[in-house]
């Protein structure tokens, strides 16, 4: 009954309150009656995002975003309605036996409880199997405790070939959908299916609401299989998981990352584990990739700054670069910790203990002081030395992206300052040397484009614009939308044929199908029937414009006027369009009275 599937969105939203769900998501902070916070979907360069606990809804004043907390998980998500709907349903402990889930074709939900599932099942060998006693041996070499193992839930998979597949089997999951979250893959052969994990101690990598989307194996250094494969190897990318994209440990590492002020990035999982083991949980990995404007928007939802922890031996010219290019093109405050002795965070915490590595932390430079030590330290006293010098920190700047807006120049102006001050130059020499940086580069990439237009030719990136609905159609929608008593008129007077907009016509189908099925035409009823994210939103924000509307039915019926005026002038273009084209002329009179008899009505 459709009335019941009303009844269970209901109870969902009801059940997951709108600052609780994105504040697992987004960094909120109280801003008088709403919650402010930085937009997830667009690269906010300051708080444009509200979330009002009242109404329940969200907007982006920057990048136009809004909705109600099933398009917030639809949105962020990347998910349609009914998966939304299954993961904020299992997050309350809600069944949604009612709605007719379809396992034939698995949503984002049942996706991760496979995942889950099967950390359950590696974590599990770890603790009691035998066949996980050198792993067990081998954590304990690296001084993980206990605690730390079942917290971060480290696991362990059996060196067999077919270990999960069997399991999953005797659970009753199907391979194919064990294959698209990337837990196992098909034989060569094409004869059943073999694990993708073998041998390995498993880390379990989790989103920011601590969601396991994939993991981290590390082959274990006594197996006879750390000749054939890498010592490292995680998820393949999947729905649920992008290694470019997700950080080790942010799940647990946001409430101390804000209350220290900062988040530190290293390198290896087990770095993240021995920081938060040792009390210093302000850490987290990227995955095996050097950090990127992705990862620092995940950090900035979080904190402001961010470390990038580089060992004493390593952190080159290109990863400096790097730093810097994110520090000059995105909004945070990136700085860089050098450890001492040349030892990696986990081996620095095992043999000296917390208080080095947060001395480090707390020593960090920002990336551009960074870059300045680093090249005049190898330019010493000598003039031609220090113009490479200056060449190579503005070469770098001139290759990373501007950084949009005023808080973009303002800190272009700043970094330049900098160099000026640090150099002893003049700006103005500088933001000349710069442009012609830039002039360079943009004609280097123009001599590339050209070259490989004939080998690779581009496809036209330029998306279409969407359609512009008529004015009359998006308020006859917003009317409605605001007050559900009013689509049995409209019904009466206005047919969907007449919606030109193909979104606005889908939702007064909608609205007229369930008036016709004696329910209510309201958006609780509406919202099942939309596919696209897009359209939910901006029925929701003209239900919310219309609400707002002093007197609705007066301007419904203003609306079927002009409607009637609509129809009137198709009427009459048709008939002058037959009789420019009609040659007999008994014809053509008619033609003329009925045109006649249309301007006269």
């Amino acid at each position: 009954m459709a009335s019941d599937r009303v009844a269970l969105i209901k109870q969902v939203k009801d059940a997951n309150d709108i600052v609780d769900v994105v504040g697992g998501y987004v960094s909120l902070r109280a801003a008088g009656p709403t919650f402010k916070g930085l937009c997830p979907f667009h690269d906010d360069h300051r708080p444009s995002f509200d979330v009002d606990p009242r109404r329940q809804r969200y907007r982006c004043w920057s990048c136009g975003k809004y909705g109600d907390v099933i398009t917030f998980v639809q949105e962020h998500g990347r998910v349609d309605f009914r998966e939304a709907l299954e993961l904020l349903a299992r997050r309350a402990g809600i069944t949604l036996e009612k709605m007719g889930a379809n396992r034939q074709n698995p949503g984002r939900a049942l996706m991760l409880d496979i995942v889950k599932w099967a950390g359950e099942q590696y974590h599990r060998c770890l603790l009691d199997s035998p066949l996980a006693e050198a792993a067990r041996k081998y954590l304990g070499e690296r001084q993980l405790s206990g605690e730390t193992i079942r917290r971060f839930g480290l696991g362990f998979a059996p060196p067999t070939g077919e270990w999960l597949v069997q399991r999953a089997a005797a659970a009753g999951l199907s391979d194919p959908i064990l294959e698209e979250v990337g837990l196992i893959a098909q034989r060569q052969e094409g004869n059943g299916h073999y694990d993708r994990f073998r041998d390995r101690v498993m880390f379990p990598i989790r989103d920011p609401r601590g969601q396991t989307v994939g993991f981290g194996g590390r082959i274990l250094p006594s197996s006879p299989l750390s000749a054939k494969g890498p010592k490292y190897y995680n998820s393949a990318a999947t729905p649920l998981f992008n290694k470019s994209e997700v950080l080790y440990g942010l799940d647990q590492a946001k409430q101390a990352g804000q209350a220290a002020g900062y988040l530190a990035v290293v390198e290896g999982y087990t770095d993240v584990l021995m920081a938060h083991q040792m009390g210093v949980s302000q850490v987290v990995a990227t995955m095996g990739t050097a950090l990127n404007a992705r990862h620092v928007q995940h950090l900035r939802r979080v904190i402001p700054k961010v470390v990038l922890v580089f060992d004493a031996d390593a952190g080159g010219k290109t990863g400096v670069d790097r730093a810097l290019e994110i520090f000059v093109s995105q909004e945070v405050d990136l700085a860089i910790a050098t450890l001492p002795e040349g030892l990696d965070p986990c081996d620095l915490l095992v043999q000296q203990g917390p208080e080095l590595f947060r001395a480090a932390l707390a020593g960090a430079v920002n990336a551009l002081e960074f870059k300045l030590n680093h090249v005049l330290g190898e330019a010493n006293a000598d003039v031609e030395a220090k113009r490479r010098a200056v060449d190579s920190v503005l070469g770098v700047i001139a290759l990373a992206p501007e950084m949009p807006g005023h808080a973009g120049a303002v800190k272009r102006e700043l970094v330049v300052s900098r160099i000026a001050h640090r150099l002893g130059l003049k700006e103005e020499t500088l933001w000349a040397r710069l442009k012609e940086l830039r002039r360079r580069d943009a004609q280097t990439r123009k001599r590339g484009d050209a070259a490989n237009v004939s080998e690779s030719p581009r496809p036209d990136r330029a998306e279409p614009r969407e359609a512009l609905a008529p004015r009359c159609e998006k308020e006859l929608l917003t009317v409605l939308l605001a007050d559900p008593a009013l689509v049995s008129e409209a019904a009466r007077e206005i047919a969907p044929e007449e919606i030109e907009h193909p979104g606005l016509r889908q939702i007064l189908e909608s609205l007229y199908r369930i008036q016709e099925i004696g329910e209510t035409p309201d958006f609780d009823h509406l919202r099942p029937l939309i596919d696209n994210p897009r359209l939910g939103e901006c029925a929701l924000g003209m239900q919310e414009t219309g609400r707002q509307m002093q007197d609705r039915p007066a301007a419904l019926r203003q609306l079927i006027n002009e409607f009637r005026k609509r129809r009137l002038q198709a009427k009459k273009q048709e008939l002058q369009d037959q009789l420019h084209a009609e040659a007999d002329h008994t014809q053509a009179v008619e033609l003329l009275r009925q045109l006649q008899n249309q301007t006269v009505g």
